[in-house]
């Protein structure tokens, strides 16, 4: 029983240390072939060559241009298309940037506006005009003024009473004699005859 179970253990440790020589073999092939092995030079040409020729800088732009009118027929009736046209571009003008002075600003100042002043309301006033001329006269409650007597051509003024009770202004003339009489009762009042009792 014991002579089998040595020679089976005696072939699996034969073909283990079989099977690790060879792999320990390729190994330090492989490891030697890629280590120990020159790498190849290349000349400079063929690298230029390979790579390709460098390439042309473009030395003009052109634009091709079609006919409107379209292809032209033969009298053959074959179509043979427009003849194009190469146009050159100009090269792009440099910009020139123009700066405006902004206009001066002005400042204008306002004055407030005056304070409004009271104004004493206008006293009541009257005009009395005859042939001999005419008499302005202003109230003041009860009391009257004369403010003006002026006289047509030929006659003449004679002022009998000025206020502040009443007016009497006559305009004279040879043989005629006008008059004027007011008084105020609030506002101017003219009468005639004698002064009106108050």
């Amino acid at each position: 029983m014991l002579l089998p179970r040595f020679f089976a253990v005696g072939l699996w440790v034969g073909v283990t240390a079989a099977a690790t020589g060879t792999v320990w073999a390729a190994t330090s092939l492989v490891a030697a072939d890629v280590t120990d092995r020159p790498a190849p030079v290349v000349a400079q040409r063929d690298v230029v060559n390979a790579l390709g020729p460098p390439a042309a800088p473009p030395e003009s732009v052109t634009t091709t241009t079609t006919r409107v009118g379209g292809p032209t027929t033969t009298a053959g009736g074959s179509a043979r298309p427009a003849p194009s046209t190469s146009v050159p571009v100009a090269p792009a003008q440099p910009v020139v940037t123009t700066t405006t002075p902004a206009p001066p600003v002005t400042t204008s100042t306002t004055r407030p506006a005056a304070s409004a002043t009271t104004v004493a309301p206008a006293l009541p006033t009257g005009t009395y005009s005859t042939a001999g001329g005419v008499v302005r006269v202003s109230c003041n409650g009860l009391l009257i003024s004369l403010v003006s007597a002026i006289p047509t051509n030929g006659f003449a003024t004679n002022v009998v009473a000025a206020g502040p009770g009443n007016v009497d202004v006559h305009f004279v003339r040879p043989g005629q004699d006008l008059s004027v009489k007011a008084v105020c009762f609030g506002q101017p009042i003219r009468y005639d005859g004698a002064f009106p009792t108050r």
